[in-house]
């Protein structure tokens, strides 16, 4: 019984021992100091501004196309004819590029030219006599009226009696039916309005056409030219005649051409203007891809920034190792970079976006 109890009394001294210790161990233990917070400063990559000359130019891409060209459209109804009416055929000023069956019109014509031949000469005739100062004048007139040839244009009448001569002659009546049948005639027959090459014809010798029908394009491909859009602040440094060069993937090295035309209205679509650019080049092809820049220039003082830096008309500098954002004016946006003035000489901006950037961030960079 004593030996039970002497072990119940060793081991709670035991116990008491080890809480004695470990209160006397806590007692000895240093309070844990709280490190007061670091402020954290992101390292980044600068760059020290050099402000300098930079190139002004606008850059331009579209499909070229014939700058004169034209639809041929039918002004009558009927059989077309004409075996060279064909894609590709080249053709000068003056050809006829093939004409609508007329055999019932011409007829008409001729019968009515027989007539004012007729007349005219009884006319001449009595002019002899009645108006001897004007006879050579209308007897050349008679004399040029042919079945194969145009109506001569009227000789000039300055003499009222003689006008009043040959309306009561009806001449006037005559001669203008006739003329009115000879500009129907003419309407049958199309004829190259300039040199050039025949295009999206859709007919064939042989085939029935109308009124109105578009059967083909003219095109001269001597002289090329393609639109480009370009934006509001672009299209104000453009002027006429300025100098482009011209590249494309179909060959190798650059080609000029200048600024012909500047469309300063809007498109409401894309809220872009519009330059036309024009070239006499060889290697250049009606419907070719083309795209390139035009040269307005160089401005000094300025500094050349990726554009992706600036953010409503501000970028960046680093100023005590701090961000401050500083006011630019954007001169020219690229594709990727952006001509500014405003910084100076060794200010130290940004080199690549800072994601959450603020003004006053603290920042650390390799100098």
């Amino acid at each position: 019984m004593q030996e039970n109890l002497r072990e119940i009394i060793r081991a709670f001294l035991i116990i008491f021992a080890s809480f004695v210790l470990i209160k006397i161990i806590m007692s000895f233990k240093k309070e844990v100091s709280v490190n007061e917070l670091t402020e954290s400063k992101r390292l980044i990559s600068t760059e020290v501004v050099k402000l300098g000359s930079n190139k002004i130019s606008v850059p331009v891409y579209g499909k070229l196309s014939s700058k004169i060209e034209i639809n041929i459209v039918t002004e009558a109804n009927g059989i077309f004819y004409g075996n060279n009416f064909k894609s590709g055929t080249k053709v000068s000023q003056g050809d006829t590029l093939g004409y609508i069956k007329y055999d019932e019109l011409e007829s008409n014509l001729n019968s009515q030219k027989s007539n004012l031949l007729n007349q005219v000469s009884k006319i001449v005739s009595e002019m002899k006599f009645d108006f001897p100062e004007s006879y050579n004048l209308w007897y050349n007139f008679m004399d040029e009226i042919s079945f194969s040839k145009p109506l001569p244009q009227l000789p000039s009448i300055q003499n009222k009696k003689l006008k009043n001569f040959l309306s009561g002659k009806n001449f006037f009546n005559s001669y203008y039916n006739a003329k009115s049948t000879e500009d129907r005639l003419n309407k049958h027959i199309l004829i190259a309005e300039f040199s050039g090459y025949l295009s999206q014809v859709t007919i064939k010798n042989g085939t029935a056409v109308v009124f109105g029908q578009m059967i083909g394009k003219l095109h001269d491909p001597s002289i090329l030219e393609f639109e480009s859009n370009t934006s509001i602040k672009n299209t104000l440094f453009l002027e006429k005649d300025m100098i482009a060069s011209i590249k494309s993937d179909e060959f190798i090295g650059e080609r000029i051409g200048k600024v012909s035309r500047i469309n300063k209205i809007l498109n409401p679509s894309s809220q872009n203007m519009s330059v036309f650019i024009e070239t006499s080049d060889q290697d250049l092809y009606d419907g070719m891809y083309v795209f390139g820049e035009i040269i307005v220039g160089e401005i000094d003082n300025t500094f050349l920034i990726k554009r992706n830096l600036i953010e409503d008309n501000n970028v960046f500098v680093i100023i005590d190792n701090k961000l401050m954002s500083k006011k630019i004016d954007v001169i020219q946006i690229f594709e990727e970079n952006a001509i500014i003035r405003g910084l100076s000489d060794n200010d130290r901006v940004l080199n690549e976006p800072i994601k959450g950037a603020f003004n006053g961030m603290a920042v650390r960079f390799n100098r």
